[in-house]
């Protein structure tokens, strides 16, 4: 009978949309099961996907939240970006329709490979996302220091991990081991980012506001032979560009320096970095997120131990710190890759 239910609001659906369905597959994501639907209809294969809202878009209603995402898709429709699946209209020309107060949107299937081991990949991730990070809104917010507001909530969690360290050393041997090396990463962040350069960057923000994807992750980069797509569109946003070239880095690359650096050459292709942005990304790549994390889920007993992810992967996530400060160093003569001349100065 719920399977019944759901065919029948799935068909009603896709008919303000003007399409016939005639299967439906569900699919599922990193955090939920059937978070989406793959839509087999007259006319082709779309994307159904009920729209959840989320505290990362504010305290609005989920209608309040799937207009604002809208608008921000119109927007990138309108601006050319097309690293964008195409969204469907229904009849009453909106983005989005729902059923029983849950909002619904449908866009064009994507059918291609994930990102692989290839510096070509990359590179072409960097150019999607510098693409993006050069859009405009239509509308600004009075105070979109948004790099800011992140910094606090970061420095907020890092103050919490530093409070739960003395409990955990004492019985955790990882914590033992690389509690020190956390603190140490945090402080030289927090350090960077007092600095007088960034600290006008960070002030400034609000006179160059941008959109966000908000979570460009492996599942999420989708590419096709004529190119590359990113998919999820759900926490599009203005926010701050620097912090999500340093998650898209965290999440993706997998702390491979030649990945990385393709990806940030791409991106530098269609932005250009100034020093003091280069040195901002790098304070934001350091920090020790997923340590963090970890040891807030064992702290409210979701774990009993770090994540593999952190225990796996620390070594190279050190080496991918001091890969970073060594590009971000080299944008300025004051750091530690070149001088004014364009010779090689002491490390």
């Amino acid at each position: 009978m719920a399977h019944r239910t759901l065919k029948t609001r799935y068909r009603l659906l896709a008919r303000r949309y003007g399409l016939q369905i005639k299967r439906i597959i569900p699919c599922h994501s990193l955090y939920k099961r059937n978070a989406a639907y793959r839509t087999i209809t007259d006319r082709g294969d779309f994307l159904l996907k009920p729209f959840c809202r989320s505290l990362l878009l504010g305290r609005r209603t989920p209608k309040q939240q799937i207009e604002r995402i809208s608008s921000h898709i119109r927007t990138l429709k309108e601006s050319g970006y097309p690293h964008l699946p195409k969204w469907l209209t229904t009849s009453s020309g909106r983005y989005w329709t729902s059923y029983r107060g849950q909002p619904y949107y449908l866009t064009e299937w994507i059918k291609g490979r994930g990102l692989q081991n290839d510096v070509q990949d990359y590179d072409n991730l960097g150019k999607a996302l510098a693409g993006l990070h050069n859009v405009t809104p239509n509308s600004r917010l009075p105070m979109s220091c948004f790099t800011l507001q992140e910094a606090a909530v970061l420095k907020r969690q890092d103050a919490l991990f530093r409070r739960q360290l003395v409990r955990f050393k004492r019985r955790g041997r990882w914590f033992r081991m690389h509690g020190a090396e956390c603190i140490a990463l945090a402080d030289e962040a927090w350090r960077i980012m007092e600095t007088p350069e960034v600290q006008r960057l960070l002030l400034m923000e609000h006179e160059h506001p941008a959109l966000i994807h908000g979570d460009v992750t492996f599942p999420n980069v989708i590419i096709r032979p004529d190119r590359l797509f990113l998919i999820d569109w759900d926490r599009v946003r203005m926010g701050s560009i620097y912090q999500e070239v340093a998650r898209t880095l965290l999440n993706t690359t997998l702390f491979e320096p030649r990945l990385m650096e393709a990806l940030l050459r791409g991106y530098e292709q269609f932005k250009p970095l100034r020093p003091e942005e280069r040195l901002l990304i790098s304070a934001l790549f350091r920090l020790p997120r997923e340590a963090w994390s970890s040891a807030k889920r064992i702290a409210l007993g979701r774990s009993r131990n770090v994540s593999r992810l952190v225990t796996r992967t620390w070594g190279r996530r050190l080496n991918a710190v001091v890969w970073m400060e060594g590009w971000a160093g080299a944008a300025s003569p004051e750091g530690t890759g070149i001088n004014e001349e364009g010779e090689p100065s002491a490390m």
